[in-house]
């Protein structure tokens, strides 16, 4: 059997104009994942990434950390879902950045504040109601996920170990699948992936199975606790 191994990005620019740009911790994370991954024994024979820069720079910290020479192909099925366009159909006025802020800024627990707001605005997404206000449907999200990951199956050729840098909502999604989770089940899990944690699947002609889901040991028991990151 081949192995996959799902990595989410490192830590995005959540305060900034450009949320889809590694911080200086996301950068450190995803140089100590490759480091980690070294020491563990683990090589790829194949490195996919998806097409936003938070998953190539991630890829190509964790590769420089591992000393893996290998050059990513994109494949853009892996990219993460429109959070924006999903935070301001739920709240119009989310539209304005500065409105959003100032909202959060108004709270007395900020992150928990846009936790609630954004699985809101997650869970109106998924529900199907509005399907025609957004561009990409919940249901239209999992069928490319599924058929990215069906990409990297029948493109593997001989490969063993193969890496796909990508976002929570695709791993959820493909983790989800592999379970035949509910939908509500698959949202779930988005909201527990660490940055740069490791999902992996075994696979083979027959069939797709979790070897492990949200793999983030090499932070917890590592020295610099301020690695471990869900935003």
């Amino acid at each position: 059997m081949a192995a996959i191994y799902l990595i989410r990005h490192g830590q995005a620019s959540f305060n900034s104009d450009d949320y889809d740009q590694l911080t200086e911790l996301g950068y450190k994370q995803s140089t100590a994942l490759g480091v980690a991954l070294k020491q563990r024994g683990i090589q790829f024979d194949l490195v996919y990434q998806g097409a936003m820069k938070r998953h190539e720079q991630t890829a190509r910290n964790c590769l420089e950390g591992m000393e893996c020479k290998i050059e990513p192909s994109v494949l853009s099925g892996f990219n993460e879902y429109n959070h924006e366009e999903v935070l301001e159909r739920y709240n119009p006025a989310f539209s304005s950045r500065a409105n959003m802020m100032q909202f959060l800024a108004s709270q007395e627990n900020p992150r928990k504040a846009f936790q609630k707001q954004f699985e809101e605005a997650f869970h109106r997404w998924r529900g199907g109601k509005h399907d025609e206000e957004y561009s990409e449907t919940w249901n239209q999200f999992n069928a490319r996920c599924k058929d990215a990951l069906q990409h990297i199956k029948n493109h593997c050729g001989d490969a063993k170990a193969i890496a796909v840098f990508s976002s929570g909502g695709p791993i959820s999604s493909v983790t989800g699948q592999c379970l035949e989770l509910t939908d509500a089940h698959i949202a779930e899990l988005s909201w527990s992936i660490v940055n740069c944690s490791v999902t992996s699947l075994l696979f083979n002609e027959e069939k797709t199975s979790l070897r492990y889901f949200n793999d983030y040991s090499h932070f917890e028991f590592g020295d610099d606790k301020t690695l471990l990151t869900y935003r």
